[in-house]
C-alpha cells in the first residue's frame, strides 16, 4: 500500500512539474500565436489589396499596349498613303514637265513662222492678202491666214488649259500630302506619348507586383512559425491531459487497493486515450441555454483562416454552462478588455477570458472571450454548472461566445455534440 502511495505521489510530482514548468511559457506562446493570427489577417488583406491592384494595373497596361499599337497601325496606313501622294504628285510633276515641253515645241514653230516671215520682207497678213492675184486668190490667202492665226491660239490656249488643270490637281494633291504629314506628326508624338506612359504604367505594375510577392512571403513566414507554434501549444496541451489523465488513474487505483482491500468492487476510470466517438446519448447541455443566434458557423471561411468554433450572439453578462462534466484543464480570468468595433487584444493566447474543459473520450470543449470565469485550473465542473459569463474579450469584436470542440486534440464541430 505504501509503495502505491509513493508511486502515485511521484506521478503527482511529475505532472505538477510537467504543468508548472510549461505553463510558465504557455500564455506568452498563445500571445504571439494571436499575434501571428493578427498579422496574417493583416497580410492576408494586404495580399489581397496588392493582388486587386496588379490585376487593375494590368487591365490598365494591356489597355495601353493596345493603343500603341493601333496607333502603330495608323502610322503605317499614314506612310503607306503618303507613299501613294508622292507617286501621283510625281505623275503630275511628269504630266506639267510634258505639257511644258510642249508649249515650248509650239513656240518654237511659232517663233520659226514669224522669222520666215521677218526674213521674207517682214511681210503683215494684211500685205499678204493684197498680193492676191485675184479676188479668189485673195479668199484663199485671207483664210489662210486667220486659220494659221486661229490655230496658233488655240494650241497655245489648250496647252495653258492643261497646264493649270495638271497644275490645280498636283497643287490638291500636295494639300492632301501635308494634311497626311500633319496626321503622321500627331500620331508619333501620340505614339510617343503612350508609350511613355506605358513605360511608366509598367513600372508601376513592377512595383505592385513586388509587394504582392512581400505580402505573400511575409505570409508564408507567418504561416510558418505559426504552425510551429500552434504545433508546441498542442504538444502543450497533450502533456497536460496526459499528466491529469495519469494523476486520476494513480488515484483510481489507489481507490481499487483500498476496495479491494475492503472486499469492495473495482469502480470504472476515465479512459482519457480512447478513440474518440460521436455522442449520442443526448447528454451534452448547449452552453447559452435558449439562445441560439449562431454568427459565425464551423468551418466558415475568412480572409486569413477557417473557422474552426461556433460562435453564438450573446449579451455582456449573459451566463455560460458547461457542455458536459469534466476537469478544467486550463482557464484565464485576467483579461481587462472589452473589445468592439473591429479591436481585439492577445489576451488568453485570443480567447481573453476563457475556460477549457477536459471531458470524457478525448474530448474537450472551449469557452471564450468570457467578460470573466467563475471556475479556475483543475477545477472539476459537472454537465450545465454554471462557469462563467459572456463578453468580448481577446480576438473579439463584439460581445459573444467562442464555442469550441476538440475531439483527440482535433477541431470539430459543436453541433455533432447535439
Amino acid at each position: 500500500m505504501k509503495k502505491i502511495l509513493s508511486i502515485c505521489l511521484a506521478v503527482l510530482i511529475m505532472a505538477g512539474s510537467i504543468v508548472s514548468t510549461t505553463a510558465a511559457t504557455i500564455s506568452e506562446l498563445e500571445a504571439r500565436q494571436a499575434e501571428l493570427e493578427q498579422q496574417q489577417a493583416e497580410y492576408q488583406q494586404k495580399l489581397n489589396d496588392s493582388n486587386a491592384a496588379v490585376s487593375e494595373q494590368q487591365e490598365e497596361v494591356d489597355a495601353l499596349v493596345g493603343q500603341v499599337q493601333s496607333v502603330t497601325e495608323e502610322i503605317q496606313v499614314c506612310y503607306q498613303k503618303i507613299a501613294i501622294y508622292d507617286e501621283r504628285i510625281a505623275e503630275k510633276q511628269t504630266a506639267i514637265d510634258a505639257a511644258n515641253n510642249e508649249i515650248e515645241a509650239n513656240m518654237d514653230v511659232l517663233r520659226q513662222r514669224i522669222k520666215t516671215i521677218y526674213i521674207s520682207g517682214d511681210v503683215s497678213a494684211l500685205e499678204i492678202v493684197l498680193g492676191a492675184k485675184d479676188f479668189s486668190d485673195f479668199l484663199d490667202k485671207l483664210q489662210l491666214v486667220q486659220y494659221v492665226s486661229n490655230h496658233d491660239e488655240e494650241l497655245i490656249n489648250g496647252i495653258k488649259e492643261q497646264l493649270n488643270a495638271i497644275a490645280d490637281e498636283k497643287a490638291a494633291l500636295e494639300a492632301d500630302k501635308a494634311d497626311l504629314e500633319a496626321e503622321h506628326e500627331t500620331l508619333t508624338a501620340k505614339q510617343d506619348e503612350l508609350n511613355t506612359l506605358l513605360e511608366e504604367n509598367k513600372e508601376t505594375l513592377a512595383s505592385l507586383q513586388s509587394a504582392a510577392n512581400d505580402a505573400q512571403m511575409q505570409l508564408d513566414l507567418s504561416e510558418e512559425e505559426l504552425s510551429g507554434l500552434s504545433a508546441e501549444i498542442q504538444e502543450y496541451y497533450r502533456a497536460q491531459r496526459e499528466a491529469l489523465a495519469a494523476q486520476q488513474a494513480a488515484a483510481q487505483s489507489s481507490d481499487d487497493d483500498d476496495d479491494d482491500d475492503n472486499g469492495g468492487s473495482n469502480n470504472s476510470s476515465i479512459n482519457y486515450n480512447a478513440s474518440p466517438s460521436v455522442d449520442t446519448d443526448g447528454s451534452w447541455t448547449w452552453p447559452l441555454p435558449g439562445n441560439y443566434m449562431i454568427t459565425s458557423e464551423y468551418g466558415e471561411g475568412r480572409s486569413y483562416e477557417t473557422h474552426n468554433a461556433l460562435d453564438i450572439g450573446a449579451y455582456i453578462g449573459e451566463p455560460i454552462y458547461a457542455a458536459n462534466s469534466g476537469t478544467v484543464v486550463s482557464s484565464n480570468n485576467s483579461c481587462p478588455h472589452t473589445n468592439s468595433g473591429g479591436n481585439w487584444c492577445s489576451c488568453g493566447g485570443g480567447y481573453g477570458n476563457f475556460v477549457w474543459i477536459l471531458h470524457d473520450n478525448g474530448y474537450e470543449t472551449i469557452y471564450g472571450h468570457m467578460i470573466n470565469a467563475v471556475v479556475s485550473t483543475g477545477q472539476s465542473v459537472s454537465n450545465g454548472q454554471l462557469i462563467g459569463y459572456a463578453g468580448s474579450s481577446g480576438w473579439s469584436t463584439g460581445c459573444h461566445l467562442h464555442f469550441e470542440l476538440r475531439i483527440g486534440g482535433v477541431k470539430s464541430n459543436p453541433r455533432n455534440l447535439y
